[in-house]
C-alpha cells in the first residue's frame, strides 16, 4: 500500500480544531469554507491527485514548525498549564486527568471538545491539556508518528511526574482521555506507563494493529467510537500504509490484556451521548476483572461520526467513570 495521506482523512481530522477554535462560527458556516488542512492540500499537492508524497508532507511539517515558532533544530515550546481547583488544599490528595487533542488541534481545542473547568470544581480533580509538537502526537505508526522526531510518551510521563511534584496528586488515580490522535496516544501511554496510568478514555482512537508486547499492568479502558466514523473507521483501516485495528478488535485485545473476563449485563443501558444523533444512541459493553477493580468498556455510538462532542450529562458520566477507578 502506498504511504499516502487520504484527502478525506486530513480534511475530516481537522474538524475538531476548526469547531473549537472558532466557537462563534456555526458548523454550517464553517463547512462553506475550505479548512486549513484543505488549503494546505491545495498548496502542496503539486499534481492535484488528492494525495501527498513524502516530500510534500515534509514541506507541510516545516511550515507548521515555523508557524509554531520553531525550527528543525529546536522544537516549539509546548503549552502545558496545569489547572487546579479554586479551593485547592495541599493537604488533600487529588485525582489527575490528562486530556489530549486530535491531529491538527491543540490543548485549547481539546478543552473546547471536552470542557473540564466546571467538572474539576465539582469533582475536585487537577487536569492538564498539553499541546503536541506540530499539533500531533507520535502515538503509533498509523497515527501519527510520521517523523519519528519527538518522544511524546516520555514527555507526557514527565509531565505527569512534574504535576505530582508540584501538587498533591493521588498516585493511584491518574487518568488520560483523548480524541482521535489523542485517543491513540492514550493507548500508547497505557501500554508504556501502566505503572503510572490508572485508566484511559479514548474517543475515536485505537492502538497498534499489532502491539509489540502486553502492558506490564492492567489499565482500565472506556473506549468511545462512532459506527459511522469515516476518519478512524469502526471496522479498522490504514493511514500512510500502516494499519490500525477495528474498534471491536482493539477492545478485545485490551480486554485480554486486562484479564477482564466477567461480562456485566448492560442490555438495558443506553446513553444519549452524541448531540448530532437523536435519542439514546450509545450502546454499552462492559467486562470486569475477577475482583471488579479493572474495567474494560466499549461505548458504541450508533451512527456517530468522528467528532462526537458529548452532551453535558454524558461528559459528567465519563468523569465519574474515571474517578471511580483506582490502582
Amino acid at each position: 500500500m502506498e504511504r499516502i495521506i487520504n484527502h478525506r482523512f486530513v480534511g475530516v481530522a481537522l474538524l475538531a480544531g476548526v469547531i473549537v477554535f472558532s466557537p462563534e462560527v456555526s458548523i454550517a458556516e464553517e463547512e462553506k469554507k475550505p479548512s486549513r488542512r484543505e488549503r494546505l492540500m491545495q498548496r502542496f499537492d503539486k499534481n492535484k491527485d488528492g494525495k501527498l508524497d513524502a516530500e510534500e508532507r515534509e514541506a507541510i511539517r516545516k511550515l507548521l514548525r515555523r508557524s509554531r515558532g520553531s525550527d528543525d533544530a529546536k522544537p516549539a515550546k509546548r503549552e502545558d498549564k496545569i489547572h487546579i481547583p479554586k479551593d485547592y488544599d495541599p493537604k488533600k490528595e487529588y485525582p489527575f486527568i490528562l486530556t489530549l487533542h486530535g491531529y491538527t488541534s491543540n490543548g485549547r481545542g481539546q478543552l473546547g471538545f471536552f470542557p473540564l473547568a466546571r467538572l474539576a470544581e465539582k469533582y475536585d480533580f487537577i487536569y492538564c491539556a498539553p499541546d503536541g509538537i506540530d499539533r500531533s502526537w507520535n502515538a503509533t505508526d498509523a497515527c501519527c508518528d510520521w517523523s519519528g522526531e519527538v518522544d511524546d510518551s516520555k514527555y507526557l510521563r514527565n509531565l505527569i511526574l512534574k504535576a505530582m511534584k508540584e501538587y498533591n496528586i493521588d498516585k493511584k488515580r491518574v487518568y488520560i482521555t483523548g480524541l482521535s490522535n489523542g485517543g491513540f496516544m492514550s493507548y500508547r501511554m497505557a501500554h508504556d506507563h501502566s505503572d503510572l496510568i490508572t485508566a484511559i478514555v479514548p474517543f475515536a482512537g485505537v492502538g497498534f494493529d499489532e502491539w509489540p508486547s502486553a502492558p506490564k499492568n492492567p489499565v482500565s479502558v472506556l473506549h468511545i467510537h462512532g459506527t459511522r466514523d469515516k476518519t478512524i473507521k469502526w471496522k479498522g483501516g490504514g493511514i500512510q500504509g500502516a494499519k490500525y485495528p477495528s474498534a471491536e478488535g482493539n477492545f478485545a485485545k485490551w480486554k485480554a490484556f486486562n484479564k477482564c473476563e466477567k461480562k456485566t449485563d448492560t442490555s438495558e443501558l443506553k446513553i444519549d451521548l452524541d448531540r448530532k444523533v437523536e435519542g439514546a444512541e450509545t450502546k454499552v459493553e462492559r467486562y470486569e476483572s475477577k475482583d471488579g477493580k479493572v474495567v474494560t468498556e466499549l461505548w458504541e455510538v450508533v451512527d456517530g461520526g468522528h467528532v462526537t462532542p458529548p452532551r453535558s450529562a454524558a461528559r459528567e458520566r465519563i468523569i465519574k467513570w474515571m474517578l471511580a477507578r483506582s490502582k
